[in-house]
């Protein structure tokens, strides 16, 4: 990986002046709208744009052989600063530098999986993830486009507040939120310091000490506060929400996703389909928690939080799927290895979602959650030219997504493989 990593790199930036127009050609192109595989596939690009027409006589043509041509993938929850495995004291000895230069590998991995557009939706106090996104799109670095948040906001004791310290040592508590005034005050200052929207811990979580992932977090004028300033800067606001009582107290509110939705009830379900609110489901983190061996060393505290939350979520998966929520695409790595990245497919199938539906979730409807329906998400004419190329039909073998064989972002081809 870190070699094809230092490929990637290298190949991004010799190409990073190609403007050519070219012809990408496959086997097969998937229609994400509507599911119909047209053969051959064809896509014409120029400037990096797809082009609508016949392109000019002499275009130079890429051949990618018996594969399908689909859309960029787009996750919307990572964490691209955050190695695996660290936990509370990890990240307490890591310094900011550090954490941004793990974001740069991270963010070629994720590149080079096929994913050319993440939201990232927590990061340190140092506001590394708005750095690494305008190196990205500077074209300093390969990288996805960037959506970030900076640090998430919440109460004290809540998820976000490294709280398995002793009560002397107090670390990077300017994301700590205890009233509206305060909301408004951290949304006015993470916006200045040039984030894309606002995250908020609605919920206690896994992977924090003392808090229940069932318990809302913040009182409702808290949230109110917050969901508002942000609107009056043009921020979207999402919501890390476990529990029902929170997912529904940040509905209310306004926020424009819920991350998790674990313990979903059909009455709140109702009320997310009314608002139009977005759930981010993130499957896999909560697996991989569990996975044999303990590979990501979590504390027994966050194990045990982790098996009883599991089978619930399943249920609560069912009921947005049945209540017709738009599911957006979501990983949440930086608990689980970047590399995997296209893992959480494989989960949105088995927990009940066609093939087809899942690719919808990390294309067209998260593209529509980010505010990017006109520019990615599809091959259409006048979209980004953000393409990816599989082995095979990823709607009847979903894990052909999770071996990505080409990537090309922007109209530059960042990773071929033969």
């Amino acid at each position: 990986m870190p070699l094809r990593c230092l490929f990637a790199c290298l190949l991004a930036m010799s190409l990073s002046a190609q403007e050519r127009p070219l012809i990408l050609k496959a086997a097969r192109l998937l229609n994400v709208r509507t599911g119909k595989l047209e053969t051959p596939g064809q896509l014409w690009v120029k400037a990096g744009r797809i082009q609508a027409g016949p392109p000019p006589a002499g275009v130079e043509i890429i051949d990618l052989g018996n594969r399908t041509l689909l859309p960029g993938l787009i996750d919307c929850h990572t964490h691209l600063l955050f190695p695996a495995g660290l936990g509370e004291l990890g990240y307490l000895k890591r310094s900011q530098a550090a954490m941004v230069l793990d974001g740069v590998v991270n963010a070629c991995k994720v590149l080079e999986a096929g994913f050319t557009t993440v939201r990232d939706v927590g990061a340190s106090a140092g506001f590394g993830d708005v750095a690494l996104r305008d190196a990205i799109a500077r074209g300093d670095i390969p990288g996805p486009r960037m959506l970030v948040a900076g640090p998430a906001l919440s109460i004290t004791g809540g998820h976000g507040d490294l709280n398995g310290f002793p009560p002397h040592v107090h670390v990077g508590e300017d994301h700590i939120v205890d009233s509206p005034d305060a909301g408004r005050h951290a949304v006015r200052e993470w916006h200045k310091r040039g984030v894309d929207l606002i995250k908020l811990h609605a919920t206690g979580g896994v992977l924090s000490n003392h808090d229940d992932p069932g318990a809302p977090s913040f009182s409702p004028p808290e949230f109110k506060a917050i969901v508002e300033e942000a609107r009056r800067r043009g921020l979207d606001v999402c919501a890390h929400a476990h529990g029902d009582a929170g997912i529904l107290e940040a509905t209310q509110a306004g926020v424009r996703s819920i991350e998790h939705g674990s313990l979903l009830s059909p009455a709140t379900a109702k009320e997310m389909k009314a608002r139009g609110t977005f759930l981010v489901p993130t499957l896999y983190a909560l697996e991989s928690i569990l996975l044999p061996g303990n590979p990501y060393k979590v504390p027994e505290g966050s194990l045990a939080k982790a098996r009883a939350i599991l089978p619930l979520r399943k249920a609560g998966f069912r009921v947005a799927l049945d209540a017709g929520i738009p599911i957006a695409y979501g990983t949440d790595i930086g608990v689980f290895e970047h590399g995997q990245v296209a893992a959480d497919f494989r989960y949105l199938v088995s927990y009940g979602m066609t093939p087809l539906q899942a690719l919808q979730s990390a294309t067209l409807v998260a593209a529509e959650l980010l505010r990017m329906g006109g520019e990615i998400g599809s091959l259409e004419p006048g979209h980004i030219a953000d393409v990816i190329a599989v082995d095979g039909d990823p709607l009847t073998d979903i894990s052909t997504l999770e071996r990505v064989r080409f990537v090309m972002k922007d109209g530059k081809m960042v990773l071929r493989i033969p």
